[in-house]
């Protein structure tokens, strides 16, 4: 036995159930693992994983917590430091028809209970040989799990993961070294969300163009218009202030204000609207995968948006 095999390895566990968390507490300690957390509420849970955590064990339905949420706001990166973090679900074999909702939070499993802790920790160990790379998309961020329930894949980015647990167990490298990986993770993570974004709003201006032609102005066309100009909108609101993809959120900003002009129109809009969300989509996407030789083009693209706007 590898007694120090999760020496510095830190776990939280999310469960009322003390009997539960003190035996797998016990089942880690003989492997080196003395960080673990046990939190019993909500507010807990969040300052626990607010610090650098490598594994999080969570009962779905732990009172006060409202698991996919909390899940989501892990993996999208607004709550903790580690979006990327080994996530666990355990629930009762009662709850078994509500696996595939858990699964679409992100999770990286989920574990029926009653469970044996020493299967579970074997299973655990799993994760610090290979992790699943992540799938981006609009809605999820997370294991790679084709299941047809996210499209058919075309929204979707990949993104590897940086894998703390393993470099802490396997690879047993420095803390310095794993905020670094983190870092350009993160990085990755909301290149991703903004190319899955970018794709969104592509294939809505490309139906766009395919419902112009008709002479009537659509109730699908004014759908995708509102649906364009909420995509536009959160795109511009997720990226406004970064200093590498904010010039691309004035691009979405403009989109969107195209969007609900036309969406608003009592009459079928003018064909260039169309063709200008069509261009100015296309534009958004050259802007983002050309990063720095794009910034000064984009002052000049909103100022033709912005002079037709003023105009119309």
């Amino acid at each position: 036995m590898n007694t120090d095999l999760y020496k510095g390895v830190r776990m939280v566990l999310g469960d009322q159930d003390q009997g539960f968390t003190r035996d797998l507490s016990a089942a880690f300690f003989p492997f080196g693992l003395r960080d673990i957390a046990v939190c019993v509420d909500r507010d807990q849970i969040i300052r626990a994983v607010g610090e650098m955590v490598d594994v999080l064990v969570c009962d779905v339905h732990q009172p006060g917590v409202e698991f996919h949420a909390l899940a989501q706001d892990i993996r999208h990166g607004r709550l903790g430091d580690n979006p990327f973090i080994v996530l666990i679900a355990t629930a009762l074999i009662a709850e078994e028809e509500n696996l595939s909702r858990i699964l679409e939070s992100g999770v990286d499993d989920v574990v029926l209970k009653p469970l044996d802790t020493q299967n579970f920790v074997r299973r655990i160990g799993g994760f610090a040989r290979k992790r699943k790379p992540f799938v981006v998309t609009p809605m999820y961020v997370g294991p790679s799990r084709r299941n047809g329930q996210r499209g058919d894949g075309s929204d979707e980015t990949v993104v590897e993961v940086p894998n703390t647990f393993r470099a802490k167990v396997v690879q047993r490298q420095k803390e310095a070294e794993i905020h670094g990986q983190l870092q350009s993770g993160r990085s990755m993570l909301d290149e991703g969300r903004l190319t899955s974004g970018m794709k969104v709003i592509a294939r809505l201006t490309r139906r766009l163009l395919d419902l112009e032609d008709n002479y009537a102005f659509a109730e699908e066309s004014k759908r995708l218009l509102r649906t364009l100009a909420q995509k536009a909108s959160e795109v511009e609101m997720e990226h406004r202030n970064s200093a590498t993809t904010g010039h691309v959120a004035l691009i979405a900003e403009r989109i969107g204000r195209l969007s609900f002009r036309a969406e608003s129109a009592i009459t079928k809009p003018a064909g260039i609207e169309f063709k200008l969300l069509s261009q100015l989509s296309d534009a958004a996407m050259v802007a983002f995968t050309t990063a720095q030789r794009s910034h000064g083009t984009v002052p000049a693209i909103v100022d033709v948006v912005d002079g037709y706007l003023r105009r119309a």
